[in-house]
């Protein structure tokens, strides 16, 4: 009898397992927001830039693109920061984004130079970190 409860309770404890990796798969794939917020929430600072940068991949937002630059950068990949900071300059609407920012960033002590001048030093030192570590 006890074999058959924990032959029962290992099967439940297996099915509930695959269910989660089977939810955290469609979430991954199919919501990337979704991700974000989570890994976000969790400190996973790493997994949540990757999830930033499928999530532009998916909308091709400058608002998310954005937002990939910077966590890439901040979860020290330098590389992927450098490759989509240089996509973020080439955008048609990267001065009204800026615009933008600098008015929803108003009296942040990081961006008190104008977000232009933030991001595109932060591609700069991704770019030297990146060189650097490539070396």
């Amino acid at each position: 009898m006890g074999k058959l409860i924990a032959k029962t309770a290992a099967a439940t404890l297996a099915f509930i397992l695959a269910a989660l990796l089977l939810f955290l798969g469609v979430c991954s794939l199919c919501f990337p927001s979704v991700m974000v917020g989570l890994t976000n929430g969790l400190g996973l600072e790493r997994a949540c830039a990757a999830y930033t940068v499928n999530l532009y991949e998916q909308t091709g937002e400058i608002s998310d693109l954005a937002d990939a630059v910077e966590r890439c950068y901040y979860s020290e990949k330098y590389d992927k920061a450098v490759r989509y900071g240089e996509e973020l300059l080439a955008t048609d609407g990267f001065e009204a984004f800026c615009a933008e920012r600098d008015a929803e960033t108003a009296g942040n002590e990081d961006i008190s130079s104008g977000y232009r001048e933030y991001i595109t030093a932060l591609i700069d030192s991704a770019r030297a970190l990146a060189a650097e570590a490539a070396a």
